[in-house]
């Protein structure tokens, strides 16, 4: 009698195929292990698994590393930032899966007030990714396409925006009256942001159809809900790495180059403290002066 030995599930995910080769080992060691110590089908976790890990790493820019990924409350921001439109029972059976994912690959978690040890820093787009990416963004099939595509890279490489400002952005909220454009943000961190020079020309290009109340990234959309940004690069079909959290990075590290002061780039950024300055100044090229961030430094200024 022969015995056939069990093949590991072969999950092709649709919407996250894109990204497999960045998050793809990732997501199968993580379901693969709590399978094994649940005695749970492998093809039961990888829905949920599968689109909370692409949250995490494409909206909020969290590094791949469990810990950090698996947490309770990172599952709960999942559940009612990104699921607003599921069904309360598909809601209910996502929560449950991946809060047994938790207890499985980071049972710490449950300990409260546990330190957090301090993570990576997002990498900065080089200078050579960047143009590959404005190349993307014009090469795009449609019109609509190309259009969102550099508002997206506008906002985010040019203003420094998160996600979920990049949404909030409307025509309005562009100054253009003088010669270098502002970028208003009203919600969250409401501040007024200069847009980097190299951004105006192509910002002012897609203008041009667009009225003052449209938003400027995707406009036609009711509102401004969470996943919009990662359902326009799903759709794209890109092998290329789109994150707002790398383009807010590689904004605060062209700051951090050009010598603008620690105080006005917390103000234009948003930042509470410097913390994710201090962690940003290791990209700072060597042939520049890497500033020393303190808040001695700061009141000087």
């Amino acid at each position: 009698m022969t015995t056939t030995a069990a093949h590991p599930y072969d999950y092709r995910p649709i919407n996250a195929l894109p990204y497999w080769n960045t998050i793809g080992d990732f997501i199968t060691s993580a379901v693969a292990d709590t399978a094994t110590a649940t005695n749970r089908d492998e093809r039961s976790l990888y829905p949920a698994t599968v689109a909370f890990v692409l949250w995490c790493w494409q909206s909020r820019g969290t590094p791949l590393e469990r810990k950090r990924i698996f947490r309770r409350s990172t599952v709960e921001e999942f559940i009612h930032l990104a699921m607003k439109k599921y069904a309360q029972g598909s809601r209910a059976t996502h929560r449950a899966t991946l809060w047994l994912m938790v207890d499985t690959l980071n049972p710490a978690d449950r300990t409260e007030h546990r330190p957090i040890a301090r993570s990576a820093p997002t990498k900065p787009y080089s200078s050579s990714e960047v143009a590959t990416l404005y190349s993307w963004a014009t090469s795009q099939g449609t019109e609509h396409r190309r259009r969102d595509a550099v508002a997206l890279l506008a906002l985010g490489l040019g203003a420094g925006l998160a996600a979920r400002e990049i949404l909030g952005v409307r025509v309005r909220d562009l100054d253009t009256t003088t010669d270098d454009i502002h970028v208003i943000v009203r919600e969250s961190r409401p501040r007024v942001v200069p847009l980097s020079p190299q951004w105006d020309r192509p910002l002012r290009r897609i203008l041009g159809d667009l009225k003052p109340n449209d938003w400027l990234f995707r406009p036609g959309r009711i509102s401004a809900t969470s996943g919009q940004v990662t359902d326009f690069l799903l759709r794209a079909r890109t092998d290329l790495d789109v994150r707002p959290s790398r383009m807010r990075a590689t904004w605060l590290v062209e700051h951090l180059r050009d010598g603008t002061p620690p105080r006005e780039l917390l103000r234009i950024s948003g930042l509470k403290n410097l913390a994710a300055l201090d962690k940003l100044a290791v990209f700072v090229p060597g042939t520049a002066v890497r500033p020393k961030i303190s808040q001695r430094n700061i009141n000087k200024v």
